[in-house]
């Protein structure tokens, strides 16, 4: 039936005068490359350079290769693009695509590197497309999230554009003024948490381009004065020679200073004349050294003009001078200190003073480097054993981070949140996401009141909300016009805890928490040990834990702790299990902050992780059966935001004791 079907659709498009295009799954692939930055591959009507133009093709592009002919001493591919265009194009800036076959020394190599298999997934296909590639696997001494956490701090990577990728966290954003905090002149301020992210995860650039930002950057012998004419811009080329030499000198990659010069565009280059008429001719600063916005040298000045006061302080006055220097400061300071790849001379997180001691604030640096260099690089090049130093984070998320979209912005916070007839704790600020509260048990709803700061922002979550007895966790959420949301937690307890527990309530003024004197108690404070993560809730507490155990890991200075389970009853037999609370209280012994206890693979909420919860976890995949609260949190056993087959996976693992813990 389905040949009959096939057949009549043939002679429909023969009689209608349309020839079909057939790709079967034997026909031969081919990726563009090599092409000068910016230059397109033309597909022409006939293998001529004189016949008519039907397509454009770039770097990365691939087609179907269709036949192979020779015109003119010329190689050419009859191709079909993904523009459903045929005609041919010049063999020469097309490599053909290699299907990996399973190569037993190569997945044991893998294995040996100990890449986790999001990453060989790509490195499958690179290799065999280049086997003479190396992949290092670099296993970094930090967890994701630590990464994340430093590299989010204000002011340490930078954007200009758009207004969706620009961070509004605190340090980085002048609610006052309302405008975004610089780190440089240029229109550059903090990029937001997500686009970060997306940056740092080397998993987003296992391609034949952007592999380029690992590569090792110590020289090589195989470099040659053509190799870098072919990275530097035209006006630049004459300098080849000079930056050849200077790389041998400092043993730092030729092609790698090349980049660099491309990428810097130093205006610096012996003719400059600042704004002012001050002439620096005859002095060179082709990687921007000092070349920042500010009072330098007893004055302010732009970027340029402090770059080039730089280098007339330092005696670049010839070429060779400049890039001998500027090849040693970067080697010394850099590539012999463990930042020996573009990813970590932007990302500090392998060399020495981690976090800091970043070439360059623009969080897409090495991406766009990478580009440089994997445009220019020749075919001699790409077929030689190129080495390349990837970075592994500990308890990575299974899924590679996805790039945010460019609408909109990330304006996502609140300017007030109460309730009515309840005091919330601590003092409302936009930047705290935790709030606890405490109401009589015979109030059985609450007026929660959230005042947005963008107009175009949605809440959900906020006005009444029915309170059951004991803990109520209320999530009041923001989603700013970019789609990003921020989630504030209010925490209300409605009745009084137990009395026989150490962090009970005054009956006699539970508002206050028996506050007698004029002066309010002093806030808590908390050190957490043993692995435990206290940010929105309990994290790092591992199955099978008692609560007199769980306890022991909080210390709290003007106040105490004390575990309830969630319907508000004292708990101190038994386990600690997802859904437990733990309550904060201050020294007058009121309700200072309430934390949920997320034990990740305990989507059952019994303390354990068994096959019970992976058959929670299934049921809420196909829809049978939801799971809510702390219980979602839990099932997503790899924490990325998701619950899905991945966090099936990863529980039975951990199981079946393949992962020792599911844990922070």
């Amino acid at each position: 039936m389905l040949r009959r079907c096939f057949i009549l659709l043939l002679c429909l498009c023969l009689l209608a005068g349309i020839t079909p295009m057939m790709v079967s799954a034997a026909d031969v692939t081919g990726t563009v490359y090599g092409l000068d930055s910016g230059s397109k591959l033309y597909v022409r009507k006939s293998a001529s350079t004189s016949a008519e133009v039907l397509d454009k093709l770039s770097n990365g592009d691939v087609v179907t290769i269709l036949d192979e002919v020779t015109s003119g001493g010329t190689a050419w591919y009859k191709v079909h693009t993904e523009s459903d265009v045929t005609g041919y194009s010049s063999a020469e800036y097309i490599r053909k695509n290699v299907a990996y076959q399973t190569d037993k020394e190569f997945e044991a190599y893998l294995t040996q590197q100990k890449f986790p298999e999001t990453y060989k997934v790509k490195l499958r296909k690179l290799w065999a497309q280049h086997k003479n590639w190396v992949f290092q696997a670099q296993h970094l001494s930090m967890t994701w999230a630590q990464a994340l956490a430093e590299e989010n701090k204000p002011l340490k990577n930078g954007i200009t554009s758009p207004e969706s990728w620009k961070s509004m966290e605190e340090g980085a954003y002048n609610w006052k003024n309302g405008t975004y905090l610089e780190i440089d002149s240029g229109g550059w301020v903090t990029a937001a948490p997500a686009v970060v992210a997306y940056y740092m995860d080397p998993r987003n650039f296992l391609d034949e381009t952007y592999v380029f930002q690992f590569e090792n950057l110590q020289y090589s012998a195989g470099q040659t004065v053509e190799g870098v004419k072919a990275i530097l811009p035209a006006k630049q080329e004459k300098y080849a020679e000079d930056l050849l030499k200077a790389a041998k000198e400092t043993k730092v990659s030729a092609y790698f200073l090349a980049t660099r010069m491309a990428q810097e565009g130093s205006k610096i280059d012996g003719t400059w004349v600042d704004p002012d008429g001050v002439s620096y001719k005859g002095y060179y600063n082709f990687f921007n050294y000092g070349a920042y916005a500010g009072s330098q040298h007893g004055a302010y000045h732009g970027a340029v003009t402090n770059g080039a006061i730089y280098a007339k302080k330092e005696g670049w006055n010839t070429p060779y001078k400049c890039l001998v220097a500027s090849a040693e400061k970067i080697g010394n300071g850099y590539i012999n200190k463990g930042q020996n790849t573009l990813y970590y001379q932007k990302f500090n997180v392998a060399g020495e003073n981690l976090y800091n001691h970043q070439y360059m604030c623009n969080v897409q640096a090495p991406t766009a480097e990478s580009k440089i260099r994997a445009d220019s690089a020749t075919n001699a090049e790409l077929d030689s054993a190129l080495t390349f130093i990837i970075p592994v984070y500990k308890e990575m998320p299974e899924a590679a981070t996805v790039l945010p979209g460019k609408t909109g912005n990330n304006n996502n916070f609140l300017d007030k949140l109460t309730a009515k007839g309840c005091t919330l704790n601590p003092t409302f600020d936009r930047y705290t996401m935790e709030y606890t509260g405490q109401v009589d048990e015979a109030v059985t709803s609450v007026q929660l009141t959230a005042t947005k700061n963008a107009s175009d922002a949605k809440v959900t979550g906020a006005g009444t909300v029915s309170l059951k007895k004991g803990e109520n966790i209320i999530p009041v959420t923001v989603t700013a016009t970019s789609g990003e949301k921020r989630v504030y937690t209010v925490t209300i307890l409605r009745g009084e805890p137990d009395p026989d527990n150490p962090g009970t309530t005054n009956p006699d003024n539970p508002s206050t928490g028996g506050s007698t004197g004029t002066n309010p108690p002093a806030n808590p404070t908390v050190t957490v040990t043993g692995g435990y993560h206290l940010r929105t809730a309990v994290t790092g507490v591992e199955p099978n834990t008692t609560p007199a155990n769980f306890l022991k890991k909080f210390t709290v200075k003007h106040g105490s702790a004390a575990l309830y389970t969630r319907d508000g009853k004292s708990k101190k037999d038994g386990l600690v299990v997802t859904g437990d609370v733990l309550r904060i209280y201050n020294e007058n012994k009121g309700l200072f902050a309430s934390y949920p206890v997320v034990i990740y693979g305990d989507a059952n909420g019994d303390g354990k992780v068994n096959s019970q919860d992976l058959r929670r976890i299934q049921r809420h995949i196909l829809g049978v059966a939801s799971v809510e609260g702390p219980f979602l949190v839990a099932a997503d056993a790899n924490r990325d935001d998701k619950v899905n087959s991945q966090d099936l996976r990863r529980t039975q693992r951990h199981i079946l004791k393949i992962l020792d813990t599911l844990q922070p």
